[in-house]
């Protein structure tokens, strides 16, 4: 899998079999994107007669692995993978100081793999569209494009230069019959509602709580609802034995040398992730602390103003660990 990116390429891999460690708690919603992502691109959807309403929101609690599901279903399935944050989109006309103008970021994508059987677009932060100022509204406006298979007229690169109408009829025909538009969303008030009496700080699993395009009404646009499949995919706020269970199953693919740390600071810090709801993150700050702890005994570690060597195997001369 090539995944080498330029200076302001956007965020986008060629995938190929997904090494993702799927957790416990994420397989339900991991399967359900599955599936419909299957669906997706087991046909081409231009010869039927009505359009296959593919677009999927999936809702939880930040931290707990909507961007990592929606780029392992990807990376299943082979295809490329694209991430779009609502709160970082450009609107047409305005400046971009320096970064890459949101459209032709998504044409390029579309151009670049238009050979490809089809592509997984994740739309980040979709509960930022709820709001009723005016960038919101213009915004609502041009995701609701994007939302509706179209792509506007008239584009630019991030150059100013116009994009061949061709290049964007050709993009647009990739965006409406191969792509897999996901969206992603906290929604954090629904959550944190619905599951008050329910998780906690509970020892037990999170229940499979569901959550409808009902029980958004009156949180987002109802326009912006209908854009998507009824059957919203829906992660769960962690409890105590997510956690338990994610250390674990994470644990397993630690190098052995780091794992008795590993686990010994990530035990230790439960208690903490779940007070500050830190979902799936805290496990990136554990890894962390166990290479700052650790580092003495890590392969060739040089002097703090030195880069360390590659960190990932053990010297030669201990095979269960590194050498001292």
């Amino acid at each position: 899998m090539d995944t080498t990116q330029k200076t302001n390429e956007p965020d986008h891999v060629q995938a190929s079999t997904s090494s993702a460690i799927i957790l416990e708690y994420q397989r339900p919603a991991y399967e359900k994107l599955l599936t419909i992502a299957n669906a997706c691109f087991c046909i081409q959807r231009s010869t039927l007669p009505i359009r296959p309403r593919t677009n999927t929101l999936i809702i939880g609690p930040s931290g707990s692995g909507k961007t990592f599901l929606a780029r392992a279903v990807a990376e299943h399935i082979g295809a490329p993978f694209l991430t779009v944050t609502v709160g970082e989109w450009i609107l047409l006309g305005c400046t971009h100081r320096g970064a890459e103008t949101t459209w032709p970021v998504i044409v390029q994508f579309f151009l670049k793999y238009r050979k490809n059987g089809g592509v997984v677009l994740f739309l980040d932060e979709i509960d930022k569209l709820c709001g009723h100022t005016s960038w919101e509204t213009f915004l609502r406006t041009e995701i609701f494009k994007l939302l509706d298979l179209n792509i506007p007229e008239g584009l630019c690169d991030s150059d100013g230069n116009a994009i061949n109408k061709d290049n964007v009829k050709e993009a647009r025909d990739v965006l409406a019959n191969r792509t897999f538009i996901i969206a992603g969303g906290a929604f954090q008030d629904i959550w944190e509602t619905r599951s008050k009496t329910s998780i906690g700080f509970s020892s037990q699993s999170s229940p499979s709580l569901t959550v409808s395009l009902a029980d958004l009404t009156g949180t987002i646009p109802s326009e912006l609802g209908n854009r998507f499949r009824a059957d919203i995919v829906t992660l769960p706020q962690l409890s105590r034995r997510d956690y338990r269970r994610m250390v674990e199953d994470t644990s397993a693919q630690v190098p052995v040398y780091l794992r008795e740390t590993f686990l010994r600071l990530a035990h230790n810090r439960i208690e903490s992730a779940m007070r500050c709801q830190q979902g799936c993150r805290f496990l990136e700050e554990v890894m962390l602390d166990t290479i700052i702890a650790e580092r003495e005994n890590i392969k060739n570690w040089k002097k703090p103003h030195d880069p360390p060597a590659q960190l990932g195997e053990p010297t030669q001369s201990t095979p269960d660990g590194p050498g001292c």
